[in-house]
């Protein structure tokens, strides 16, 4: 494990992390703006092994012209169910992706139900929405995370991995993947964008270089699936 402070970063480099079964070996790293806890050689990020429940809302950000494909089981060869519409870009207004509830999670899957469309903020005729429930692709799913503080697990006194002082996440960078979820919190790999500087509060947009040295993974709550504005959250 090593701590690198650069340009009032600290960066916590963690050298591997395993997945379920199997062992994905990679750098995470996380980019704070203050110190936190150390983080030791022992500790991981833990990955749910067997399916979750969880209570969290988002909508797909899959583009695909024939829409993105819901699957009975966490796998491409399971049956197809139907099919949720592509994300809608409106440059004239809001944006608009398909919303549902998350209702589980299992090896980079979710488990989704309730999906509608809603020609209202489409500006399409209704589309054909699967609305059962199934399985779609974590990196398919997006919402809005009101919250900068994310943890090794899904509990608030574990350690925190990243603490980006009173921004929110999704205002700072972006979401890579939805990995799992439990309950109301979300593992997710993301990237930074942007950096504030906490003497002078202006922001400054990541180089690519910097940019690569922000993605991490970590577990975070501030679930919001509002696309046009914010929620209520105790965060």
């Amino acid at each position: 494990m090593e701590l690198h402070v650069n340009r009032g970063f600290t960066i916590i480099t963690q050298q591997k992390y395993s997945i379920a079964a199997s062992i994905v070996k990679h750098a995470a790293l996380s980019l704070v703006c203050s110190l936190q806890p150390t983080v030791t050689l022992a500790d991981e990020i833990w990955l749910p092994a067997s399916e979750t429940d969880c209570r969290v809302e988002g909508w797909s950000k899959d583009i695909k012209r024939n829409g993105l494909k819901v699957y009975s089981s966490p796998t491409t060869h399971a049956e197809v169910l139907g099919v949720l519409p592509a994300y809608v870009q409106n440059f004239s207004s809001h944006n608009f992706g398909i919303e549902f509830q998350i209702i589980g999670s299992h090896n980079g899957w979710i488990k989704i139900t309730g999906a509608k469309d809603d020609p209202n903020r489409s500006n399409l005729s209704l589309r054909p929405t699967y609305s059962g429930t199934g399985w779609i692709p974590g990196s398919s799913v997006d919402f809005i995370i009101q919250s900068g503080i994310g943890y090794l697990h899904p509990d608030t006194k574990s350690t925190k991995v990243l603490d980006l002082q009173g921004d929110w996440l999704t205002s700072m960078g972006n979401i890579e993947l939805v990995v799992a979820c439990d309950g109301e919190w979300v593992l997710l790999d993301y990237s930074l964008k942007k950096r504030r500087n906490l003497q002078t509060l202006a922001l400054r947009e990541l180089s690519p270089k910097e940019q690569n040295a922000s993605q991490g993974r970590a577990w975070f709550r501030g679930v919001c699936a509002n696309q046009e504005t914010t929620c209520e959250t105790d965060e």
